[in-house]
């Protein structure tokens, strides 16, 4: 009894401190991206700046798919939140911010109409829990996001071992400047779930240039003997499904200012 008291006080804590996020991946046709981009920009961001100031989200952006395979998305939009209530009422409180700023334009109707394919664009709406975010000391922020997606048999305890092995070292090497890296975060899906996807965990690297992304700036990578990879693997015996490079281009900093590439 005293054990599963603890868990349960163990679990509390963690969830606490949790953050919740949806991803939404968009296919946009090459001739329509500047009026996505342009919806984006002068709505959504609008929107989400509201949004932010009210504490509905902590965070948003846009990020555009760098090189890949033409039948994948393209793009994808990022909505974070504090806690669960907050993801439960997101879809009431986002959306009503959003008609409110539709309605504020002065051309509602005409708003409309350009967003007609808008919200056909997405293809994928998943929610996500990370209950750790790796961010190096003064960091400047970054532009090129790399998400490693995998399938794991148990993802609580990949998360888990993602944050006892690489979260140390990560955490470490960053801060040191042995790693050319601006963030780092691992999260596992929680909806939609089950054997008709082909990946149910993902960690997300964040770097200032391609360079560093692909090369650690130059720099020779340290040692990684800490690291036990046989448990890494363990957790993800397939290794990654894929790892996907993305450019932010639209975003909310850490105020809720519009930021852009």
């Amino acid at each position: 009894m005293k054990k599963s008291l603890f868990i349960l006080a163990l679990l509390f804590a963690i969830s606490t401190q949790a953050q919740y996020f949806m991803y939404g991946f968009n296919n946009v046709p090459n001739d329509e991206i500047e009026h996505y981009l342009q919806n984006e920009k002068e709505l959504f961001s609008k929107a989400a700046q509201k949004a932010f100031e009210k504490g509905v989200i902590n965070g948003w952006a846009i990020m555009r798919r760098h090189q890949g395979a033409q039948s994948e998305p393209n793009f994808y939009w990022y909505i974070g939140v504090d806690n669960l209530e907050k993801l439960d009422a997101l879809e009431k409180d986002f959306g009503q911010i959003i008609e409110n700023t539709v309605n504020a334009s002065g051309v509602p109707s005409l708003v409309r109409r350009a967003l007609k394919n808008h919200n056909g664009y997405t293809r994928f709406v998943a929610t996500y829990h990370r209950p750790e975010v790796v961010v190096k000391k003064n960091s400047e922020g970054f532009i090129y996001f790399k998400h490693n997606l995998a399938m794991s048999p148990d993802p609580n305890q990949w998360l888990q071992t993602q944050m006892d092995q690489w979260g140390p070292f990560i955490k470490k090497n960053m801060n040191n400047g042995k790693i050319k890296q601006e963030i780092w975060a691992p999260a596992i899906r929680l909806s939609p779930v089950g054997n008709g996807y082909n990946w149910n965990v993902i960690s997300v690297d964040g770097y200032r240039t391609l360079k560093e992304l692909y090369a650690n700036g130059g720099s020779s990578y340290p040692d990684m003997s800490s690291v036990d990879f046989e448990a890494l693997k363990t957790t993800m015996p397939n290794g990654w499904h894929k790892q996907v490079i993305w450019e932010r281009v639209l975003w909310l900093d850490n105020d809720g200012k519009l930021m852009q590439r």
